[in-house]
């Protein structure tokens, strides 16, 4: 049932931060209502009974839930396919991105931020429900719910106490939860977490929710982005509490008025209470504020470091600054105008292109990329168009060491945009299955290398191309699809595999450049009588040029 209201409340309010307290509320009212049982025991043994439930939640149903509505998402498709085939119409490559879609849209971080969500809640509500306890027992008459329970004054006190002595154990029990859904679902919660504390360490404002919308992570369901904006930082939790507190106090007090038979519309002392409530809440509010400014509460790490922020976005020069007789933390004004300088980022990208290039599959989710898709192409229009500019220049412009500008985006013709789209998609299709023959080839590694009989530092070369593989089982199979079991059976049958070391690694790489090398200076020598030495050292690297400087120093020392 919990479930299913949980559902709708999320797409009635759509952001998990407004349902979050609405849930947590109704989890309370949902524990007060288990003190109604016959005894103490009982009530030990329906805590028991919710405790296993909450474990099955978290652990199966609620991470299910996404697999369970792509399974059947892919299970309408593949029915209405098989219609479409039968009624003469076999259009099956315009459905097949989308489930792909669907499938990779499945591993992101959101089935991660709903189940720490809902651990929030449960830990809110096992933290606030000993308050509620002797909120209930210190207006014992006005309430009535002890009275209508059947619990004694006395006996009260020991649903106190158990309320306050399964705190430790229920957050050890979550620990090991915890743990057990990164090994289960390959969740990177402690992780994730650690990034949430950097980012809120790091802010640039007091209130974490007062940041702009630019720090609003696009990659994320819009309904969860205002939570991870939150990095589940105790402002969050003061937040859902204050929220929650409410909430609890308003049912509360429908229930005081209802077993009284009061009319509060008939009071004429409502209106002033009202009134009076209102401006004390109010001037708390100013109070606490002004006193958590004056402690420090919340205070931002590097607020003082922070001092140029304002300089850099000024439209005025910095000459203001000369006449000041302190300027503190210049080092990092300095270091911010180099990081922000073009040549500094051209110098940083063209000497970390490789890594970067390596990062992009982890930094790049799948859901980026299906939201981005339209920028992504026309940035890589972009990029094709001043490439085939480069290659129609001169030699002298490709000389010159200038960065190319790209300028403004361009609209694509049909044609481009095809082509485009057809690389994207057979680029991520080599992706996955990259990804899914790893462990295979993992497997096939052997005891020792095959050339050198090495045990140490050995690797596994597949002596087929993951393309030509490829290829081969879209024109066995007549499919695009990939079907995992199938593509494994088929990789397995037809990839060949080369245990080598490292040390014959290097080897064959230094021979394949040495041959190289020799084969550019034979063509140089056939091409021209006169060899010049010059001519000659820029065909060798940096380590050859060392081993030829040392041996001829070492022949005329002899000489």
């Amino acid at each position: 049932l919990s479930i299913i209201l949980g559902n709708v409340v999320d797409k009635q309010l759509g952001d998990a931060l407004l349902s979050g307290p609405v849930m947590t509320a109704m989890g309370m009212i949902q524990g007060i209502v288990t003190m109604s049982a016959n005894d103490f025991m009982d009530f030990l043994l329906s805590y028991i009974v919710g405790f296993g439930f909450m474990v099955m939640e978290r652990m199966y149903i609620n991470p299910l839930q996404s697999k369970f509505f792509a399974w059947l998402t892919s299970l309408t498709v593949a029915l209405a396919r098989k219609v479409r085939r039968l009624a003469g119409r076999d259009d099956i490559g315009s459905d097949s991105p989308s489930v792909q879609v669907q499938e990779r849209n499945s591993e992101t971080v959101e089935p991660l931020l709903e189940s720490y969500a809902s651990y929030s809640c449960d830990i809110i509500t096992l933290l606030y429900t000993p308050f509620i306890m002797v909120v209930i027992l210190a207006f014992r008459d006005e309430v009535e719910i002890t009275k209508l329970y059947g619990i004694k004054e006395a006996d009260m006190e020991y649903y106190v106490l158990f309320a306050l002595a399964i705190i430790p154990f229920q957050i050890l029990a979550d620990i090991f939860l915890h743990n057990s859904l990164e090994l289960l679902h390959g969740w990177k919660m402690f992780e994730y977490l650690e990034y949430c504390n950097s980012r809120f360490i790091q802010r640039e404002s007091l209130w974490k929710g007062f940041e702009a919308e630019s720090t609003l992570d696009d990659c994320i369901e819009e309904s969860l982005r205002s939570i991870d904006q939150h990095c589940f930082s105790s402002q969050y939790y003061m937040l859902n509490t204050i929220h929650i507190n409410a909430m609890v106090y308003f049912v509360l007090g429908i229930e005081m008025i209802s077993r009284a038979e009061h009319n509060i519309f008939a009071d004429p002392a409502t209106v002033p209470i009202i009134v009076i409530v209102t401006l004390t809440a109010l001037g708390s509010k100013l109070i606490l504020v002004a006193l958590a400014r004056l402690v420090g509460l919340w205070r931002i790490k590097h607020e003082k470091k922070r001092w140029h922020a304002n300089v850099l976005d000024s439209e005025g020069p910095l000459d203001q600054w000369n006449g000041a007789e302190e300027i503190p933390s210049h080092s990092h004004y300095q270091m911010e105008k180099q990081i922000t300088d073009e040549t500094f980022r051209y110098k940083f990208l063209n000497y970390n292109r490789s890594w970067l290039v390596n990062q992009l599959p982890s930094m790049i989710t799948p859901r980026a990329t299906q939201r981005s898709r339209p920028q992504m192409i026309n940035s890589l229009a972009r990029i094709l168009g001043q490439i085939r500019t480069d290659l129609s220049d001169s030699d002298s412009d490709e000389s010159d060491d200038i960065m190319p500008d790209f300028g403004e985006a361009q609209p694509m013709s049909a044609p481009t945009r095809s082509m485009a789209r057809l690389w994207i998609n057979r680029a991520q299709r080599l992706l996955r299955l990259r990804r899914l023959v790893e462990p295979l080839v993992e497997q096939a590694r052997g005891t020792s290398c095959q050339v050198c009989l090495s045990r140490n530092l050995l690797q596994v070369e597949p002596l087929h191309s993951l393309e030509s593989i490829d290829q081969q089982f879209m024109d066995e199979y007549r499919t695009n699809e990939i079907d995992q079991v199938l593509f494994k059976k088929f990789y397995q049958r037809t990839q060949s595999y080369q245990t080598i070391c490292l040390r014959c690694i290097k080897a064959r790489n230094r021979k394949e450049r040495d041959g190289i090398a020799l084969d550019e200076v034979c063509e140089d020598r056939e091409g021209t009588s006169d060899v010049d030495g010059a001519q000659l050292s820029s065909h060798m690297s940096r380590s050859s040029e060392a081993i030829m400087t040392n041996w001829y120093q070492q022949a005329r020392r002899r000489v």
